[in-house]
């Protein structure tokens, strides 16, 4: 063995962020290894925090001291309560966030945590001696041992990405999945799923006509998730809405054959809250239109998220009917 710890967390997402920094409070040795440095924190899909059920569940985590709250009070560039004009029971906070802050303030604030240690690399297999694990081994061949061993996946595990007919192995677009720990887990009898998610093109701002958008400001006030903040001073940015309609939904049915969730590459399990584009098309053959958010990924960002448009649909495809909604009929497609 190489080095020696209490816990190791793999993983530099939201779940390894709470995990190590828990440890660490707790006064064990940890250290977090993560294939990327500078990707700790950094918001994979929607760049917002909070919503129906995940609002609360935030201020939970913060509640136990947790760094979720803190760290989106410090980088929000919107805040909204949803549902306001129904009952409480059913209202939520949510925060759009400045991605990129997001993932700065996550990154310094664990570097300056006490007994949590940074490394980078690809954690390939774990160490078992006895039947239990006792550290783990790392694609450029350091072994490290620890008392515990936290795994938190993300959609790096031997992910892949799907865009039309064009796969590969990615985390994230441009971002190498992490080979070799699934494979190492089925060879020790663990059971491994996959799931499925889905993300949509992000279109330049400044390639928007904002006269055919509807505005959806935030709320008047900022209020924070963490318990530890009384009020939250931070720029606040609009969000804007359109709609699909019959033209958008006919390129998607007449492209149908060529999106991967139909053609049988993608077998995993999708979320129900978030179906595609392709699905809500064909799943709602009656609705006229789909309503899509328009929303900034960072205060000074170009870059505009299309909420409710996800798409596996060839870049093609996805450039001819995004052009068919208001406001995008000339837009720039900047990721797909």
């Amino acid at each position: 063995m190489n080095r020696d710890y209490d816990a190791i967390v793999i993983g530099g997402g939201h779940a390894g962020i709470e995990a190590c920094a828990a440890l660490a409070r707790s006064g064990y040795n940890t250290l977090l290894i993560t294939q990327s440095l500078d990707a700790i924190g950094r918001l994979s899909c929607n760049p917002a925090i909070g919503g129906l059920a995940k609002g609360n569940l935030v201020r939970e985590v913060d509640a136990m001291g947790g760094l979720m709250g803190h760290i989106i009070d410090q980088s929000m560039i919107q805040y909204r309560i949803l549902n306001r004009r129904r009952g409480p029971a059913v209202q939520a906070p949510r925060a759009q966030a400045d991605k990129f802050m997001y993932s700065k303030i996550a990154k310094e604030t664990l570097e300056h945590t006490e007994n949590l240690h940074l490394f980078m690399d690809t954690v390939t297999d774990f160490i078992v001696e006895n039947g239990a694990v006792i550290g783990v081994a790392t694609e450029r061949g350091w072994q490290i041992s620890a008392k515990v061993v936290v795994l938190t996946t993300g959609t790096f595990m031997e992910g892949k990405i799907f865009i039309g007919e064009y796969d590969a192995p990615c985390g994230r677009l441009g971002e190498m999945a992490a080979i070799g720990l699934g494979t190492a887990l089925r060879s020790k009898g663990f059971h491994v799923g996959r799931m499925k998610t889905g993300t949509p093109a992000r279109v330049r701002r400044s390639s928007l006509n904002f006269d055919e958008l509807e505005v959806q400001p935030g709320d008047d006030q900022m209020l924070p998730f963490s318990f530890d903040y009384d009020k939250v001073e931070r720029p606040q940015l609009d969000c804007f809405v359109t709609w699909t309609n019959e033209t958008t939904h006919q390129i998607i049915r007449d492209n149908i054959h060529r999106s991967p969730l139909y053609g049988g590459k993608i077998v995993g399990k999708g979320p129900r809250y978030c179906p595609s584009i392709e699905d809500k098309v064909v799943r709602f053959p009656e609705r006229e239109r789909h309503q899509i958010f328009v929303e900034p990924e960072g205060e000074f960002s170009e870059e505009m998220y299309l909420n409710g448009l996800s798409s596996s649909l060839p870049e093609e495809v996805q450039q001819q009917f995004i052009r068919t909604l208001p406001g995008l009929r000339e837009c720039e497609i900047m990721r797909p």
